[in-house]
């Protein structure tokens, strides 16, 4: 690798997802009544089209998708979507990370499933026998990523390499993998009385484009989506790029086809006022390197400043629903809710897991907004 490219990778060791567990290659865990069990879900023909579940198609990478299930003992449901970075252009989908990859940040994003899409190892809300888990007894969709499209994808994108001139393509799929794993959801599932609609990363956009249709297709009983690490702080140049490469499919009734898309289309809090009666939460570190690192590749200056003032506006522009909370915490990591901090972190002012727990009550006694204290000074030199 040389060029443009090599400059970039080195670029991409701030890429990190902290945190993630590893696990143990698919396949291995017996298909016991509950125990995880992976699925691969059958095309699907809607409104006259026909969705098969698919990874990207990059050079060299296997291009099934497969999702996991765990039922649970009680009557709630979790659908989390599973994060892993994007690309948009040639140069950051001539980067992707594959099943060889030693570490999360070998690539810009992943671009098939590998042995740590396993989640018979995650830990945090994943840790089903932990008795701080306020969802330990529900049922899992766990879906996992492989498009770099943050689930929301509906196109074959044509590239050109930047550094051989060879062109090649990309599937960004992800809408149309869950349009499959949704049906088998439908057609397998009970109606749930709670649902958890949850994603880390690019998996918390995946959780926004994707929360009416699955309410329309679970509508009875309370609901939260919550987004860890992925505040939608973006800019122009980025949002004109990917909707000419993914075809991104975005929730119509929150956001029209006449509808201008600009950084300031805020998707989490026009899902709030849609839905008055669902509950809507955002979880971030004051200083997350990787959504930050992602905001420079979009262009941004002075971006882990700049990042970092988006973000806080953006929380505040949402407080104002009635409906919706956010957890800012201090520091640089990225992600948590598959990982052991989720039962650690402390500094918004309250744990976080009792925080999810709160939001997640009938009456959502004692689920505030919480933010850290005298967070704002970045811990390390801002080098991008």
């Amino acid at each position: 690798m040389g060029g443009l490219k090599a400059w970039l990778a080195i670029a991409a060791l701030a890429l990190a997802s902290g945190g993630v567990a590893h696990a143990d290659a698919p396949g291995e865990t017996a298909l016991q009544p509950t125990a995880w069990v992976q699925i691969t879900p059958a095309p699907v023909r809607l409104d006259g089209r026909l969705y098969e579940a698919t990874c990207s198609h990059a050079a060299g990478t296997d291009p099934a998708y497969r999702f996991w299930f765990h039922r649970g003992t009680s009557d709630g449901l979790v659908i989390f979507f599973d994060g892993g970075g994007a690309c948009w252009d040639d140069v950051t989908c001539a980067i992707p990370r594959r099943r060889e990859a030693e570490r999360d940040d070998d690539g810009f994003y992943k671009a098939e499933l590998i042995p740590a899409d396993n989640p018979n190892r995650f830990n945090g809300i994943f840790d089903l026998n932990n008795a701080r888990n306020p969802v330990r007894d529900w049922s899992f969709v766990y879906v996992p990523y492989c498009t770099g499209d943050v689930h929301s994808g509906s196109n074959t994108a044509h590239y050109t390499d930047p550094d051989t001139g060879e062109p090649y393509t990309i599937e960004h799929r992800g809408a149309d993998n869950f349009r499959a794993v949704l049906q088998w959801m439908k057609d397998n599932l009970r109606q749930p009385a709670q649902i958890l609609v949850a994603g880390s990363s690019a998996g918390a956009y995946g959780a926004s484009t994707h929360y009416p249709r699955i309410r329309a297709a679970f509508p009875r009983g309370r609901a939260l989506m919550m987004g860890d690490a992925g505040q939608g702080v973006m800019t122009q140049a980025f949002l004109d790029q990917r909707n000419s490469s993914w075809h991104m499919m975005l929730p119509r009734e929150i956001v029209p086809r006449r509808l201008a898309i600009t950084p300031n289309v805020d998707i989490v809090a026009r899902l709030a006022a849609r839905y008055p009666h669902d509950r809507f939460a955002q979880y971030t570190t004051a200083h997350d390197i990787t959504q930050s690192s992602f905001y420079a590749l979009m262009g941004a200056e002075n971006a882990c400043v700049a990042w970092t003032d988006a973000m806080v506006t953006g929380l505040a522009e949402r407080q104002h629903a009635p409906n919706f909370r956010s957890y800012l915490a201090a520091g640089e990591m990225h992600s948590i809710l598959r990982t052991p901090r989720f039962y650690t972190e402390t500094s918004g002012g309250a744990p976080l897991a009792e925080w999810l727990a709160d939001a997640l009550r009938p009456n959502a006694t004692g689920w505030d907004n919480r933010a850290c204290e005298n967070c704002m000074v970045r811990p390390t030199r801002c080098l991008y």
